[in-house]
This record gives structure tokens, C-alpha cells and sequence, in this order.
């Protein structure tokens, strides 16, 4: 699985011991915590979030053990797991953020899902149009989904026939354009009339591929279509029209999106929390995932100006993302200050 340990060390080089080993699990996990949401941003690692959940705990912790016993990580007198010269040239190797421009797990992961279910689907649905079939075993079960495509399927009509052929020119027009991965590492995995998609393990066989890098190069290819397809919906509409009632342009959690709905309306901390019946905490971390995603977050509303250059001060004179030397080093500024001016200041550094 070399592959998957370019991926792992990767992040341990980025996170360079300011966050424990098991930061990064819950960060290939998805973990939809303030914390790792946050952590994504700060080590610039958003790329890999959610991409990996076939870990469970128990062998994530054998990995890193391997990767200790290999020479690729070490451990710190105080503890922490850093990348080795011989691990960070091995993860450089791959060329992670040369090849794999267009992957963005925090942004596209969950859209690319769904996205994926539906075209597994309606891929099996057209095909069968076309041979006339009217009784086949759907290759997505999940019955909120096959309602989902029933609903799409009635803009056709009577002309369903043509949905291959429409579906068709769009993927066509897409590849041949755009040419992000090889089309067979996508068109491989789809169910039609005549044949049963070939599995992740079977793909990357066929394609001389190690499994986990083909599984990252499939959710490559997905995020890149994501993207195109926002932003050029013109050029491939009915795939368009896959995705567009999903994606979110600022990607927050369900939680955090009701509290930056709130707060745009003019509610304060205090009445959100009130109201939702939740801890201000809560309503804090909210704030901090808004600021981290969105560019025109009102900061200076919860830091003053003063305050925040204190902070990125000691922050640079640190050079440190840990908040508790931050904190210790400015004294009266509480940590929820600390990291909303962090969050604004990686989305203004994202955006500029």
C-alpha cells in the first residue's frame, strides 16, 4: 500500500508534530469536528478529507507503527511523530499536489458521492432504455435515491430512449475537453445492459494500477467533474443537473450552516445558542468553520483589529498553529479569538 503511505506521511510532514498521529485519521475519516474542519485549513490538507474511511482505528495504529519501524517517521523527545528525510522524500515522490490537482475531499467529497450514486444509476437506467429492459436489479439500493432518479426521469417523457445518447454526449464532451484522468478509470466502474461494473480492486487490476492510488485517482476524477460542471454548466447539463440541488459553494456542516443563517439575520452568539439549545461553544466552533470557509466572514464583528494583529504577530514570531503558545504568549485573548483570527487569516490567504 505505498501509495496510501505517500498519502499518510504527506500529512505528517504538513502537520510537522503540532497535532497528534491520530489528527490525520480523522482527518481521512472525515471526522466533522471544529478541530479537524479547522486543522484541514491550517496544514492546507483539505485535499484528503473524507477520502480514506476504509480505516478503522485499531489498523490506522498499525500503520503508523509500520511507518515508524520503516524509517519513515520517528518520534520526538516530546512525543510527537514527524516525517523522516527518507519519509518525506518518499511521499514527494508521488507528486501528490502536482498529480492530483483537483481533489478536494473538504469541498467536493460529499457532493462527488451522491453525485456518483446518481450516475452509477441512471448510467444502469439508460442503458436498459435502450434494450428495452424493464425488470434488472438497480446497483444503488438505497430507495431515497431510486426516488431521487424516478423524479429526474420525468423531464424526458417519451423521450427517455435518447437519454443514452444525451448522457453519452456529455461524458464525451467532458473527457475528450478536459482530459484530468483516464476515462476508463470512471466508465469501468458503470453497470449497463450488457454488463456489471467492474469493482475498485478489478478496475485497478485491469488497469495496472495499485488499488488504493486508482481509488484516489476515481475520487480525483470525480472532484474535478464536480467542479467543471459548477462552474460550466452549460457544457454538460444534464450532468449538471446531477449535482446542482447538492453542492454547496461555502461547505458548511448542516449545524454550522443553520447557525451562519442565524447570525447573518443579526442574531448574536448568546440568542443562537438560546435558541438552538445549544452550548456557546458549540455556536463558537460554528463561527470558526464559517470563517474558514467563507471570505467575507465579518471577523473584525468578534476580534477587534488590534487584537487580531496581535495575534498573527505571535503567530509569526512563534511560528506555530498550536493555540496554547499563542495564548500564553499574548495573555488576556481567549482561544475561540486565537482561532477565528487563524481561520480568517488561511481564507484570506486562500482567496488573495
Amino acid at each position: 500500500m505505498s501509495f496510501l503511505q505517500a498519502v499518510v506521511l504527506d500529512c505528517f510532514d504538513k502537520l510537522n508534530g503540532e497535532r497528534t498521529p491520530f489528527s490525520i485519521y480523522h482527518l481521512l475519516k472525515g471526522k466533522k469536528s471544529a478541530q479537524t474542519i479547522q486543522d484541514a485549513h491550517l496544514f492546507h490538507v483539505e485535499n484528503i478529507f473524507q477520502t480514506y474511511q476504509a480505516f478503522t482505528r485499531d489498523n490506522y495504529e498499525q500503520f503508523v507503527n509500520l511507518l515508524l519501524s520503516s524509517g519513515y517517521l520517528r518520534q520526538t523527545t516530546g512525543g510527537a511523530y514527524i516525517a523522516t528525510g527518507k519519509g518525506r522524500t518518499f511521499a514527494r515522490g508521488y507528486k501528490l499536489a502536482q498529480n492530483f490537482p483537483y481533489l478536494n475531499g473538504l469541498k467536493y467529497q460529499e457532493t462527488a458521492a451522491i453525485f456518483w450514486k446518481r450516475l452509477s444509476l441512471i448510467t444502469q437506467v439508460a442503458s436498459h432504455f435502450v434494450y428495452q429492459n424493464r425488470f434488472y436489479y438497480p446497483v444503488q439500493r438505497d430507495p431515497r435515491l431510486q426516488a431521487w432518479v424516478k423524479s429526474w426521469l420525468r423531464q424526458f417523457g417519451r423521450e427517455r430512449g435518447m437519454l443514452a445518447e444525451m448522457l453519452y454526449a456529455d461524458l464525451y464532451r467532458l473527457f475528450s475537453n478536459h482530459p484530468a484522468e483516464q476515462p476508463e478509470i470512471l466508465v469501468l466502474r458503470l453497470t449497463g445492459a450488457n454488463r456489471i461494473g467492474k469493482t475498485i480492486g478489478q478496475a485497478a487490476s485491469l488497469l495496472q494500477i495499485e488499488t488504493t492510488e486508482y481509488w484516489y485517482r476515481f475520487l480525483h476524477l470525480l472532484h474535478f467533474m464536480v467542479q467543471y460542471m459548477m462552474k460550466h454548466p452549460g457544457e454538460c447539463p444534464l450532468l449538471y443537473t446531477m449535482v446542482k440541488d447538492v453542492y454547496q459553494e461555502i461547505p458548511l456542516t448542516r449545524s454550522a450552516f443553520r447557525t451562519y443563517e442565524m447570525l447573518k439575520k443579526g442574531k448574536t452568539v448568546s440568542e443562537i445558542a438560546a435558541a438552538r439549545q445549544l452550548k456557546q461553544s458549540t455556536i463558537e466552533d460554528h463561527l470558526v468553520e464559517a470563517a474558514l470557509n467563507d471570505a467575507h466572514f465579518p471577523l473584525n464583528d468578534y476580534v477587534s483589529k488590534e487584537i487580531e494583529e496581535k495575534i498573527l504577530k505571535a503567530a509569526g514570531k512563534l511560528k506555530t498553529r498550536k493555540l496554547k503558545p499563542i495564548k500564553e504568549s499574548i495573555g488576556d485573548i481567549s482561544y475561540f479569538q486565537i482561532r477565528l483570527v487563524m481561520a480568517g487569516r488561511m481564507v484570506r490567504h486562500e482567496t488573495s
